[in-house]
């Protein structure tokens, strides 16, 4: 049987149905009165401009007045110049007068009967027939105090430009235009039907528009953030969950609403839109769509064998059609599931649900396979945390280096004046201005001496920060993407331990898989990091500003809280989304260069890094029932498949295979070691005894460092201080001599040895100290149980 691509996908967008008349006062003056009106707009022309565009709009006005209809604008809609864009002009007046006169000047009197609000255009002509001035003359003629209301708002946003602030006003405009009226008249369905028109047309949607509305009061302070948010439709309904597939049998249709409202209170959103897909896509409509009227949930054997054999291939939506299913079985558990709770729910509610209490079609033969399953989808996620866990330093490194980089390379173009090359790590580039950005002194850009693409080095300097800012979160934390995201100022408290009084640092972090929240210890380096996160997004403001977050697999907005992932962009406070915190991985993975063993490049998600940390925290010596409790982890089987290790048992039953291999080989193997043996074997200690310390590696192994010390992670001992200090400015001076003489290859193994040592020379100097003092600065107006406030 071929498949059946059939998509049922709720739309994410919607675009409002607003009933509007097409009789205005404008639209509905006569001849006469445009002609006056029009005279009026244009007072300060000159007597033969004046009598020149009164002859054309006249022209235009009898040539309306060829098509049916009681006003302009409905002569307009008759006439087909609404769909025209471009060439309405051409369907008004017809190609016998196009050919003889200016074509500019017959554009130019439909925009002065637009101007004089006789006719209005969709958004579709609008966007087509770009034309600034008559946008200008629109709202100075219509709503001149509205947009100087705006100035003032522009005129305190950081970060836009004067581009921005026209494509705002023209947005607007096109606004009052397509609906008539003033800026305080426009409503939040209005600014939604204008911003799915705008898709499509404008190259620049960004909402400073919207943003603009909601700052002026323009729109209710209860509007969503942004109009992106606006636009989307939130959750839905159970039976707008239900009916999205378009049951044909309506008794089955409300058994599975009813079946879906009694799970909802024991599930999310996220576990219930993925619910009623299973049950009521791939199970009931699939049935519906190769099994002709049926109407019963008692299934034949060969009714339920064709349809378990349609659920191993992908067949709607509009990815991946044709492939094969990998999660068969969570689906077949589903259906079971769905089949054993009617029939216990018929035992306590015959009258309800003894009705559809009939054999379940999924017998436990066909989930023997599940197991398997599982087994392979944890082999494969811990054969990818085995490749990932060795090059994770490599990628932190990468991390550290791009920010650094990216500081001293903007600070480098601060110093610089325009037409001025500037250099930082290497790197070489001259300063750039750009006419529209005049107006915003914080924003830097530059391009090569020789030439090239203009960047940006104020969001590239931010793009690296934030980046190096989630791969530590997530290396140090193992949080799940949408539990860092949820971070805000109030997630940091502090902890007074019970049993020495002293006061800890702890990280808050909200539920999003369950609804158990948990306290992680900080540590310095995560302290560290943190603070600088807390210092970039205040921005020097004395609080950080509230945004609203908006989560997919919920599709809610949050209330308006002080996240610590956000980013001023243009007008206001932005949340970081997990995709945009993908790209940052992506790109730093890519300036990495990192590849497989296979020589293909490698791929970090966010869920990678907390896998690494489960498994990292457990071979460190972590009982895992308190690894499950740090990931958040209810069911310790599953903080057990985080981890890629051997599992206790193995162990247990190697040692004892070795034993019993011991017990069986010849009793030599096993002697007392000669004198000369034992000499050599505590010489090695000696060996170890190197001038920064104690070395640290296995017996009878060779220095894998060449005896480099600085660069080995086993050295060097707190109390070489001094002499790691010395060595360090020995290294300075080495690196200034060999780039004197071009002694590049020198140059890079210095670079890399001084790293090295500065890296060791922090750890060393925090290890003297004590401990490390960052502050977090954390809020102290919210309580949380159990903990106190720093």
């Amino acid at each position: 049987m071929s498949l059946a691509p059939h998509d049922f996908r709720t739309p994410a967008l919607t675009t409002p149905i607003i009933e509007r008349s097409t009789t205005w006062t404008e639209t509905a003056m006569g001849r006469q009165e445009t002609l006056d009106r029009l005279k009026m707009l244009m007072a300060g022309s000159t007597v033969k401009e004046l009598a020149r565009w009164t002859r054309l709009v006249d022209l235009l006005l009898n040539r309306l007045e060829t098509f049916p209809g009681a006003t302009w604008q409905q002569r307009w809609l008759a006439s087909g110049a609404n769909e025209a864009g471009r060439a309405s002009a051409e369907r008004v007046f017809g190609p016998e007068i196009t050919e003889s006169a200016d074509r500019g000047e017959l554009t130019g009197s439909v925009a002065r009967l637009i101007i004089l609000g006789a006719v209005r255009p969709s958004y579709h002509w609008l966007y087509q027939c770009r034309s600034g001035r008559l946008l200008e003359q629109y709202r100075q003629l219509h709503d001149a105090e509205g947009f100087a209301a705006l100035d003032s708002l522009w005129d305190q946003a950081k970060g836009a430009t004067i581009a921005d602030r026209h494509a705002a006003y023209h947005q607007l405009t096109r606004i009052l235009i397509h609906n008539g009226g003033r800026l305080s008249d426009i409503r939040l369905d209005d600014c939604i039907e204008a911003y799915r028109a705008q898709i499509g047309f404008c190259s620049r949607q960004h909402s400073y528009w919207y943003v603009l509305l909601r700052k002026a009061g323009f729109l209710p302070p209860d509007s969503p953030p942004t109009v992106w948010a606006a636009s989307r439709r939130g959750q839905l309904t159970v039976p707008e969950l239900v009916d999205g597939y378009r049951i044909a049998c309506q008794p089955v249709r409300d058994l599975f609403v009813e079946y879906l409202y009694e799970r909802q209170a024991e599930v999310d959103y996220s576990t219930l839109r993925q619910l009623a897909s299973r049950l009521v896509l791939l199970f009931w409509r699939d049935l519906e769509l190769h099994e002709p009227g049926i109407d019963s949930l008692h299934l034949s054997d060969d009714v339920a064998r064709r349809w378990k054999q349609r659920l191993t291939r992908i067949r709607y939506g509009n990815h991946r059609i044709g492939e094969p299913r990998e999660d068969v079985a969570a689906i077949l558990m589903t259906v079971r599931a769905f089949y054993a709770d009617l029939a216990h729910w018929a035992l306590e509610d015959p009258d309800r649900w003894a009705r559809w209490a009939v054999p379940n079609p999924v017998s436990s033969r066909d989930l023997l396979g599940m197991h398997k399953q599982r087994k392979r989808a944890t082999a494969r996620m811990h054969q990818r945390t085995r490749e990932l866990a060795p090059v994770l330093p490599a990628l932190v490194s990468t991390a550290e280096n791009r920010r650094r980089h990216g500081e001293r390379l903007l600070a480098a173009a601060n110093g610089a004046g325009e037409g001025e090359e500037f250099a930082a790590d290497g790197e070489c580039l001259r300063r750039v201005m750009v006419r529209t950005d005049r107006s915003r002194p914080g924003i830097v850009y530059a391009v090569a001496p020789g030439g090239g693409p203009r960047r940006n080095l104020t969001l590239e300097e931010d793009d690296v920060f934030w980046a190096w800012a989630a791969i530590e979160v997530l290396r140090h934390t193992g949080v799940r993407i949408e539990e860092m995201l949820e971070l805000t100022h109030r997630s940091l408290v502090a902890y007074t331990l019970p049993t020495t009084g002293e006061v800890v640092p702890m990280l808050q972090i909200t539920p999003s898989k369950t609804d158990r929240e948990r306290l992680l210890l900080v540590s310095p380096e995560l302290a560290e990091v943190l603070a600088s996160v807390i210092s970039r997004v205040r921005g020097g403001r004395d609080t950080i500003p509230l945004v609203s977050r908006y989560d997919q697999a919920e599709r809610l907005h949050s209330p308006p809280l002080p996240f610590l992932f956000q980013r001023h962009w243009g007008m206001a406070p932005y949340p970081f989304t997990q995709h945009h915190i993908q790209a940052l991985l992506d790109r730093t993975l890519a300036a990495s260069g990192l590849a497989g063993v296979d020589g293909h490049p490698l791929h970090f998600t966010p869920h990678d890094f907390r896998r690494i940390f489960a498994t990292e925290a457990v071979a460190a010596g972590l009982p895992v029932h308190i690894a499950a409790k740090v990931l958040g982890h209810e069911n310790l089987a599953t903080t057990q498949r985080y981890v890629a290790i051997y599992d206790e048992d193995v162990i247990a039953h190697h040692r004892a295979f070795i034993a019993r291999r011991r017990k069986l080989r010849p009793s030599e193997e096993y002697r007392e070691p000669t004198d000369a043996e034992w000499e050599e074997f505590l010489g090695h200690f000696e060996r170890r005894k190197v001038e920064l310390g104690v070395c640290g590696r296995a017996y009878g192994t060779p220095c894998q460092h060449e005896h480099a010390c600085v660069r080995c992670p086993m050295l060097p001992d707190p109390a070489q201080l001094q002499r790691l200090t010395e060595i360090h400015a020995n290294l300075q001076a080495r690196l200034v001599e060999a780039r004197e003489h071009g002694w590049v290859g020198e140059a890079e193994g210095l670079e890399v040895t001084i790293a090295a040592a500065e890296q060791k020379l922090r750890s060393m100097r925090r290890a003297a100290s004590g401990a490390t003092l960052i502050h977090l600065d954390t809020p102290a107006d919210v309580p949380v149980p159990g903990a106190s406030r720093v």
